[in-house]
């Protein structure tokens, strides 16, 4: 029964991912990793209920994104946090079967106990079962990261919804990341405990009155005890804390009412008053030793030069502030790993002092009232540990804006090859037609994810992304407008560790050949919307690591030659698990329905 409703959804679900193309663009990995999991499920539980309710929540998920589409930003992250808060609960539902399973277990031990020990025994069996499943128990089989982690979470007001990637950024400022593990990067580890705790259900998703993005929050219980924690001082970071060190969430005022206490971190939550008039507020002893300093949102204009002399700053939150301008002092900030200016007053540059963050991991800056975006001073490619680059003014060395070219609607983007990015750049989308693929994406060797959206470029841009050595996910979405492929895209050993390929082309025609060798680690492949090609490439068979390919739309005499039963292409295809696609016939006949279906609501 489950694996039926399972398998009606799905077909559901694949429809209205071709027939909203448009408005899925950007989350089909979220919608896609949902799919497999009721798959999963489907398949292993009989009762269908609980999936029945599951599912009828995230159609009326997907209808409410698609009746807000208006909105480009905020719509998205919210299905976005939807569809995580679905995954959430399908793995709750994975979680209480198998307790269920376990606890029948349990009673039937118990059960021997009582004919062999009487009442005394059922007993002391239903303490020992009760104890196993404490918030003591859960929390001690946590591994240290994890444990800080939960407890860190805690440190903020009851209730109080914390941003999943500043989170992930604070965690790694406050020293609570073991940075000794060779080859992983910390945001990832970080990322990775999140995770974790959400599917323990130490930490759950929660994004009512929030505009966008993941928020988390401790549940009651769970932050009980992690504050109890706290307190006897078991909240501990990798690096040196100063003694008698405390993390304040609360005001400024704390500042001079903190005794001798060290302050370790300092954020403002709530409606906080103007501290202009209190112009000396960090040289107070007790801001000497601040790591984190967040002051999101307080009335202030400006920074005081004395910013410059918190040589332990990690973490410098200014968003949403009134702030004009950055002092020159902040380049004396050698250990800042985050600095985040989004709509920080008329900050329109950055001062030249920046250059001096090397240990800068995360520049975030949006747009600002009647800013474009924020200047950066040249050589900022210098930063070598620069992980997060959003918000740069195109202007100058970066590139410029041009006039829409014939009747497209998209902004140029020429970026300069005199523009020299930071090379630990992990993640990086363009969008907007380029003239040419820039000369220093071959160097950009620790970029893990690629997307070229309405890039419309007339040279391919895989002849120099293949030897990108750490690239898991490339799409070129419309990003390159030729008519013909060959080997070349790929040669053997081209994308060594490669994982995700999305191409989307109404241009492309013939793709003849891909290389025996090539894509080694490509497991998705995603051809979408490439309407004029007729055939798949002769050498897809020999790319076995392929577990899933999407093929939307697949023209009707297409789908004829990929048939098991004798389709002449179906060996290209026949070692993969899943093929997914739906012809051009499946599509007309849907939009057939929804128009007559439509006309009977009107009568």
């Amino acid at each position: 029964m489950a694996e039926s409703l399972v398998k009606s959804y799905l077909q559901r679900l694949d429809s209205l991912m071709i027939q909203e193309k448009e408005g899925f663009s950007g989350l089909e990995d979220d919608i896609e990793k949902v799919a497999n999991k009721l798959k999963e499920i489907g398949q292993s539980f009989d009762d269908a209920n609980e999936l029945r309710d599951i599912i009828n929540d995230m159609e009326n998920h997907i209808q409410k994104f698609l009746s807000q589409t208006d909105d480009q930003t905020t719509p998205t992250d919210r299905f976005r946090n939807d569809l995580q808060k679905i995954d959430f609960r399908l793995s709750e539902t994975v979680k209480r079967k198998k307790e269920l399973k376990n606890s029948t277990a349990v009673e039937d031990d118990v059960e021997v106990q009582k004919s062999s020990h009487g009442i005394k025994g059922e007993a002391s069996a239903s303490s020992s079962c009760n104890s196993s499943l404490s918030f003591e128990s859960d929390f001690k089989n946590l591994s240290e990261p994890l444990r800080n982690c939960l407890m860190y979470c805690c440190i903020f007001p009851e209730n109080f919804l914390i941003h999943k990637g500043k989170l992930i950024r604070l965690l790694v400022a406050e020293g609570l990341i073991d940075d000794n593990k060779e080859g992983k990067v910390m945001e990832d580890i970080a990322e990775q405990c999140i995770c974790e705790l959400v599917n323990k259900g130490m930490l759950e998703i929660n994004d009512e009155h929030t505009g966008n993005g993941t928020k988390l929050v401790v549940p009651l219980d769970y932050r009980e005890l992690c504050l109890q924690k706290i307190e006897e001082g078991k909240l501990k970071a990798s690096v040196t804390v100063p003694q008698r060190a405390r993390r304040i969430v609360t005001s400024l005022d704390m500042l001079k009412d903190n005794g001798d206490h060290k302050l370790w971190s300092l954020f403002l939550i709530g409606n906080q008053r103007s501290y202009e008039e209190k112009s000396d507020w960090l040289k107070h002893d007790g801001a000497t030793f601040l790591r984190v300093l967040d002051l999101e949102s307080a009335k202030i204009k400006s920074l005081p030069d004395e910013v410059g002399e918190m040589t332990h700053l990690a973490y410098l939150c200014l968003k949403n502030t009134e702030i004009w301008e950055l002092p020159e002092s902040l380049g004396r900030l050698k250990a800042l790993q985050t600095l985040d200016i989004r709509s920080c007053g008329f900050v329109a540059a950055l001062p030249h002092g920046v250059l001096r963050l090397v240990n800068l991991r995360h520049l975030k800056m949006l747009k600002n009232h009647g800013v474009c975006g924020v200047k950066l001073p040249p050589g900022i490619g210098s930063l070598g540990n620069l992980l997060t680059l959003i918000g740069v003014d195109p202007s100058g060395g970066i590139g410029r804006e041009l006039e829409p070219k014939h009747t497209r609607l998209e902004t140029k983007l020429p970026l300069l090859d005199s523009f020299s990015p930071p090379l630990s750049l992990r993640k990086l989308r363009l969008k907007g037609a380029l003239e040419k693929t820039p000369s220093w994406l071959g160097s950009m060797e620790r970029l893990t994810n690629i997307r070229l959206e309405d890039s419309h470029l007339s040279e391919n841009p895989a002849l120099v992304l293949q030897h990108l050595p750490n690239l898991k996910n490339l799409t070129l979405w419309h990003g390159y407008d030729g008519k013909e492929m060959g080997k070349e895209f790929c040669r053997a050993g081209g994308f060594p560790n490669l994982e995700k390929l999305t191409i989307a082309s109404d241009i492309l025609e013939e793709w003849t050949e891909i290389e025996e060798g090539a894509f080694p680690s490509l497991k998705h492949f995603r051809l979408h919307s490439c309407m004029k090609l007729r055939m798949l490439p002769e050498g897809l068979q020999f790319v076995t690591a392929l577990k899933r390919l999407w093929l939307i739309p697949l023209l009707d005499d297409h789908a004829d030659r990929l048939k098991p039963d004798g389709g002449p292409e179906n060996y290209k295809i026949k070692h993969i698990g899943r093929v997914s696609f739906f012809t051009t016939s499946m599509i007309k006949e849907m939009f057939q329905n929804r128009r007559e279906e439509a006309a009977d609501r009107d009568h």
